[in-house]
């Protein structure tokens, strides 16, 4: 019985994910309830009632402001996690050691586990701060950002740089200027990586590759290892990889005012721009004048000079212009739109914000200011409109409960099951954030068993308070208390009709089986049919 409704529970979730659940006029605690959704990775009772005391408005200013106060239980838990704390240098010279000739199979294991350290801490930080920390609209932000400014951290050398890339720039500069997030995300070795930037060089010329033939042949004596180092070179040159995605994902949108020949010039304009590696003194972003195309580049019909003695300043001012363009700010207000509002926002609402990232010289905490100030956002069609993503479903699952996570692999063994593992998109758009990319059936069937799982306390290092469920299921209250007190902790927005009648029968079975009620046994099963209700699947 209990699985047949569970299964019901999740089936309806992917045709009435999109469907308001309140009307246009909000209480004080509906607003909380939504901001928290939003801009809150999910939405708890606790919360809710916090944000309600201090006023939803008040609340918005000081977490746009910072004025949060830290958390030392989080603090603690990230200091487990040394490599979020180095810089490029130190975590590849900790973490990315070579094999000595003689080293024991226990040497090499232990070797590779360490490379593989920097990747772990830094999924592990994101899940404790998506889940702990006290700046929820950081996290938010982060979360939109990720995508936005996506990265894979599957393969070297990127995996190494991943952790610092997070830290300084997606979560560092969340709530500061979308322009310094825009250079400092160009200039980072993780993006140069992925986006093979790193590697871009002008073509060799004649006079380069004699002397490439030079070398190598007074090095091994062979002139076929010159031929074949020679052949190696031709093949180097520009990469218009991280040129495309650059306008295209970046900045101003698929095909917006921009042409093939911008995408070559923007190109060339950032060859050099690369990484030194020096494991003595430095690892990070260089500008190497003998891998840079010189001359001036128009772009967007603007010409940028040579800088003959500065050349890394023509790419900067590229970037510049970018951040400045309308057609960005028109590109990011929709996505920042898209994904805090609803999947198909107005145009209207779409300018008004494109209108203060002008204003406002693309200023983030201003911009999710006016996306919250817009009659758009609390509006009945925008309300409950949004689709949980995997990794926002499974994060608010366990805020909800105030689950204690003393490791978050099992959560992140389920974003892989769900198909959003951390930091790993290969795909440089990012994670989709609109329902149709996430409310297949197949998928949600692992929603259903990721509630389940968390219910029973079986998800890896995920622990319910031990009196979760007496507190809500208390011996003195009635059927009717069970399930008002279970709806309100889990899903404190309310149910609908559907959902209501399916915890009647859970209750009503439960009864009908045992004269007594097994309070822990029940909690599970209301607590797993409601994380898997098509309401908490929205948000």
């Amino acid at each position: 019985m209990a699985s047949r409704l569970l299964t019901a529970a999740f089936i309806a979730a992917t045709w009435v994910a999109t469907a308001p659940i309140v009307d246009a006029q909000l209480s004080d605690r509906d607003r909380a309830v939504h901001v928290l959704n939003r801009f809150g990775l999910g939405a708890t009772s606790e919360a809710v009632d916090a944000v309600v005391a201090q006023g939803v408005d008040a609340w918005f200013a000081a977490q746009l402001a910072d004025e949060v106060a830290p958390d030392p239980m989080l603090d603690a838990r990230l200091a487990k996690l040394p490599a979020l704390a180095l810089d490029n240098l130190k975590t590849l010279n900790r973490y990315n050691r070579s094999v000595p000739p003689k080293a024991t199979r226990e040497e090499r294991r232990k070797i590779e586990r360490d490379r593989r350290v920097p990747r772990e801490h830094l999924r592990e930080g994101v899940m404790l701060n998506a889940i702990y920390a006290p700046n929820r609209i950081r996290e938010a932000a982060a979360d939109f950002f990720r995508q936005h400014f996506n990265v894979s951290a599957r393969k070297a050398p990127q995996m190494y740089y991943v952790a610092t890339y997070e830290r300084d720039v997606i979560r560092g500069l969340a709530l500061d200027y979308f322009g310094n997030m825009l250079r400092e995300s160009a200039k980072h070795p993780a993006m140069l990586y992925y986006l093979d930037n790193a590697l871009s060089r002008r073509p060799p010329t004649k006079h380069d590759l004699k002397v490439v033939a030079r070398q190598v042949r007074q090095k091994t004596k062979s002139k076929r290892r010159a031929r074949e180092s020679v052949e190696i070179a031709k093949q180097r040159g520009l990469n218009e990889n991280y040129a495309r995605e650059l306008l295209e994902l970046h900045t101003l949108g698929v095909d917006n005012q921009y042409k093939q020949r911008d995408v070559v010039n923007v190109a060339k304009a950032l060859t050099g721009w690369t990484v030194r590696v020096d494991r003595k003194k430095y690892v990070g972003f260089t500008f190497r004048e003998d891998m840079h195309i010189e001359g001036p580049k128009t772009v967007l019909t603007t010409k940028f000079p040579a800088y003959k003695k500065d050349a890394v300043r023509q790419g900067e001012g590229i970037l510049v212009m970018l951040a400045r363009h309308p057609g960005t700010a028109r590109f990011v207000a929709w996505k920042l739109c898209r994904h805090f509002v609803h999947d198909e926002p107005t145009d209207d609402m779409v300018e008004r914000i494109a209108e203060v990232y002008r204003r406002t010289d693309g200023h983030l905490p201003e911009i999710y200011r006016a996306i919250y100030d817009d009659p758009e956002f609390f509006a009945a069609r925008s309300v409950g409109s949004k689709f949980k993503r995997p990794f926002e479903f499974v994060v608010s699952a366990v805020r909800v409960v105030g689950a204690d996570v003393t490791s978050t692999a099992g959560l992140r063994g389920s974003l892989r099951e769900m198909s959003e593992p951390l930091y790993e998109c290969e795909d440089p758009t990012g994670y989709y954030d609109q329902a149709e990319a996430w409310s297949d059936p197949g998928v949600m069937s692992y929603r259903w068993r990721f509630a389940i799982r968390l219910a029973r306390n079986q998800v890896k290092g995920v622990k319910l308070p031990q009196d979760f469920f007496d507190r809500h299921l208390s011996e003195a209250e009635s059927p009717a208390g069970w399930k008002r007190a279970m709806v309100a902790a889990i899903v404190p927005g309310g149910v609908g009709a559907r959902t209501s009648s399916a915890l009647d029968e859970v209750i009503a079975a439960h009864l009908k089986k045992h004269k007594k009620p097994k309070r822990v046994e029940l909690g599970r099963l209301l607590l797993a049919l409601l994380l898997g209700s098509p309401e908490f699947q929205r948000q």
